[in-house]
């Protein structure tokens, strides 16, 4: 006989401490009878572990702790993944927009537009490139007073230019 669903929860072994059962109620008569109460039992098991947490907490009155332990672990997930998801961004922001100030740096006449453009150099172009990028400017005169730790630094700029190897 397979148990129904809707069957009443003193199946499921709930005591009743208004109705005790003696030790001789749970004694079987015969062999047949023990076999019969262990498949029983097996079946009242089976029904259990294959039952939602809602009908466990009907069947046997306890909290369902373990469903909510799961809510809470999603939770804390989904959390995570929103945190990691959002320094990620910040991350790309940042990489691309240090990319583009390096480009405006260190690349002579450089303009935003498209990428799959191609160009021809000259080498005189190369090298004035290379000039551009390596380009070093030098106050003119300066002092350092240590004693008084003041700085005296003339104002006129030089520059200096290290890569003179393309002829003119």
């Amino acid at each position: 006989k397979i148990l129904d669903m809707e069957e009443s929860s003193d199946t499921y072994g709930i005591y009743d401490p208004n109705n005790p059962i003696s030790w001789e109620d749970h004694q079987p008569q015969s062999m047949e009878e023990r076999v019969e109460e262990r498949v029983e039992c097996l079946r009242r098991k089976i029904k259990y572990y294959f039952m939602n947490p809602c009908e466990k907490y009907h069947a046997r009155g306890r909290k369902p702790w373990k469903l909510m332990l799961q809510i809470v672990k999603i939770a804390i997930i989904t959390i995570q993944l929103v945190s990691f998801g959002l320094s990620n961004q910040m991350v790309v922001t940042f990489k691309e927009e240090n990319l583009m100030t390096f480009k405006h740096l260190f690349l002579k006449d450089y303009a935003d537009g498209d990428m799959d453009t191609y160009a021809v150099y000259r080498q005189a172009d190369v090298y004035d490139h290379i000039e551009y990028i390596i380009l070093q400017e030098f106050y003119r005169n300066g002092s350092i007073y240590s004693g008084t730790e003041t700085v005296e630094i003339d104002a006129h700029v030089e520059t200096s230019k290290h890569f003179h190897c393309y002829n003119q």
